[in-house]
């Protein structure tokens, strides 16, 4: 009888799919894929998980078609009922031997024989993310748990460090010229945490995955799939020794192989890591190659280099996504030229440039509503730490993209901006009561107030965003919402006057004028009127405790 010692993740069950149903399934790569219609979405034991396997399956799925070339391609995978399997399987056939996860001579993800000069293995907690490096206190997770992990879970922690691992010093792998005194110095995060990860979301997964294979022909803003566009198990297995090379488009990005890592351990159990450095990468313009996230002009970076220099724009976990919609809007900030040769400030994700574009010759219907998924880290000091995980679901209609009706798009963005005017002036109102009783100037009472006023919009805007609809009028809902900004901010308002101390009433030279609460509240009501023009005229009927709901 023949022992099974391999793990092989195109058969075994390893990805974690989220059923219609609500329940968990684990599925190897093929019956993911099969079963694709089935699944909501890819799950984890963290949501960036979900985010480096799901690329993982892009890349495997656009070898396999070695397409779609162009719209045509994509139209007849958007109408079927499941993916191509026959074509899907015929090419995990070629490919299965790169994906065993145990084979001694070429491991998937890893360097065979991969050592330091002293052998060590370390604990499993270097590519566990929800596990701090020593603070293991800092987690739900016992030891016994980090002791030995099953080779599903191991697999899914191996695609996630080379997506997310952060930086700082890593073990010293023989082989590595660059290696001093036994370390590996930091050579930056795993390429997905560079980025700010945007993932468009259809109604199942297959319509997820389908709605991301960008085709080939658009390299005019995303390179996808050109004859040195490989993923990792289509080359030579890598050795400990890395380079500092360019990407060659986006399934080599999909799969880029950040560092390099042994598991150790067996179909049985994993019991520790090598984890050394791999391939470096930097961020500095490479939005002809990244669809899943939105990039920004920098003037800091453009100087160094004395070009045009874009950078990824990375998630803020204190700023919710609906706040920066403009950024990742086609109608917004499509791949257009900008009017008098000026720079363009922002960059939509390729990946959403590409929708619009299947929206804008009707091959997506104008009543459909995919989500826009955010998910990204924030990296501690020097990046060697994660800090906070970013996961959001922001559910859009599709009019909201298409660069060719911009009148909707920029309606959401200047939305934002009411927003932005009003908490500016919640913030000085705050302030001014804070100061008239004494304390300084930035005592934190601004800072406060104006959070407030986004957490109570966070649920309004989403539900408003909902209405702009095909055949919507922007002037009447870009006006219920400034009545909608009024309502919410009231509440807000009234407490503050509420809390305020008799000194705040009574008042105090701030600035060469006297300061007070009625002084407060009269400029502030000055300043709504100017922020929120179009509220004015606008009949609301919703309560202020409806609004904030």
């Amino acid at each position: 009888m023949t022992v099974n010692t391999g793990f092989n993740l195109i058969d075994e069950p390893w990805i974690v799919g989220l059923g219609s149903d609500g329940q968990e399934r684990h599925e190897s790569i093929l019956g993911v894929l099969e079963h694709s219609p089935h699944f909501t979405t890819i799950g984890g034991e963290v949501p960036t998980q979900a985010f480096a396997i799901t690329r993982l399956l892009l890349a495997f799925v656009h070898r396999a078609l070695d397409g779609p070339a162009d719209q045509a391609d994509w139209e007849k995978l958007w109408a079927a009922d499941k993916l191509p399997m026959d074509a899907i399987c015929a090419y995990a056939d070629r490919v299965r031997p790169r994906f065993d996860l145990f084979d001694p001579v070429a491991p998937f993800f890893q360097v065979a024989g991969l050592q330091t000069a002293k052998d060590e293995v370390f604990s499993l907690d270097r590519i566990v993310a929800d596990v701090p490096n020593g603070e293991a206190l800092f987690t739900t997770r016992s030891a016994a748990n980090l002791a030995r992990m099953n080779p599903a879970e191991a697999s899914r922690w191996l695609v996630h460090a080379h997506a997310f691992d952060p930086s700082g010093i890593k073990s010293g792998a023989v082989g590595d010229a660059t290696v001093k005194g036994g370390k590996g110095y930091p050579i930056g995060p795993g390429w997905s945490g560079q980025i700010g990860g945007v993932l468009p979301h259809g109604e199942d997964l297959r319509q997820t995955l389908v709605l991301n294979l960008v085709a080939h022909d658009v390299d005019t803003y995303v390179r996808v799939g050109g004859h040195d566009d490989v993923p990792p198990w289509e080359r030579d297995p890598d050795g400990a020794a890395w380079e500092e090379r360019p990407p060659r488009g986006a399934i080599d990005l999909y799969t880029w192989q950040t560092r390099r890592v042994r598991p150790a351990g067996d179909r049985d159990g994993v019991v520790g890591v090598v984890l050394a450095n791999g391939d470096k990468i930097a961020p500095q313009n490479r939005h002809g190659l990244e669809p899943h996230t939105a990039w920004r002009y920098s003037e800091p970076q453009s100087k160094k280099y004395k070009t045009t220099v874009y950078m990824p724009r990375i998630h803020d976990p204190g700023r919710s996504v609906w706040r920066g919609i403009g950024a990742l809007l086609p109608s917004v900030s499509g791949r257009g030229s900008v009017a008098g040769g000026e720079t363009q400030r922002s960059l939509a994700p390729g990946v959403l440039q590409w929708i619009s574009d299947l929206a804008s010759q009707g091959l997506l219907p104008e009543t459909y509503r995919p989500g826009i998924r955010v998910c990204g880290i924030e990296y501690g000091p020097q990046q060697a730490t994660v800090a906070e995980i970013v996961d959001d679901v922001l559910p859009v209609s599709i009019i909201l993209l298409r660069a060719d009706r911009p009148e909707v798009g920029k309606t959401a963005e200047n939305a934002v901006k009411d927003a932005e005017h009003v908490a500016s002036a919640i913030w000085l109102f705050a302030e001014n009561i804070a100061q008239a009783a004494g304390a300084e100037p930035k005592s934190g009472s601004g800072d406060s107030a104006r959070e407030r006023l986004y957490a109570a919009l966070e649920h309004p805007y989403r539900r408003w965003l909902a209405s702009l609809v095909p055949g919507v009028d922007t002037d009447q809902a870009r006006a219920e919402w400034q009545g909608l900004i009024s309502e919410v901010a009231k509440p807000i308002v009234a407490e503050s006057i509420s809390a305020a101390s008799p000194s705040a009433w009574v008042g105090r030279e701030v600035r060469s004028q006297v300061v007070n609460v009625a002084l407060a509240e009269a400029w502030f009501n000055a300043a709504l009127r100017r922020a929120l023009p179009l509220a004015q005229h606008h009949f609301s009927t919703t309560t202020p405790k409806e609004a904030a709901g």
